[in-house]
């Protein structure tokens, strides 16, 4: 799998960004499983999935830039969370892959121990 592409938000004010991520959610899910996927089949340890640009009404050039990502210490908790929304949505096809990366990072974790 390539990397996925990353998204680009523009919002005129902050607030608007929780009622985009949560209006967004099924898509989000998609893109974010996708970028799991990716990542732990690269060896990847983070990645930026949305660049979110909160406008400046007053000034073009002190437009806010956020970067929404996952780390890898993360990752584990981001696959269950993922799993869970793709079911909710029906979106079956990501599932089989989110649940072997599942399984792999609980026998990871019991290696180490």
């Amino acid at each position: 799998m390539e990397e996925p592409n990353q998204i680009e938000l523009h919002l005129e004010s902050p607030e608007e960004l929780e009622s985009i991520l949560y209006n967004n959610k099924h898509k989000l899910t998609v893109i974010i499983s996708e970028f799991l996927i990716w990542a732990l089949e690269n060896n990847v340890d983070d990645f930026i999935f949305a660049d979110v640009v909160v406008k400046d009404p007053l000034n073009e050039c002190d437009d806010q830039h956020l970067k929404l990502g996952c780390e890898r210490k993360d990752y584990y908790t981001a696959l269950e969370k993922q799993l869970k929304n793709l079911i909710e949505f029906e979106e079956f096809e990501l599932c089989p892959k989110l649940q072997e990366w599942i399984e792999y990072l609980e026998i990871e974790e019991k290696v180490k121990k």
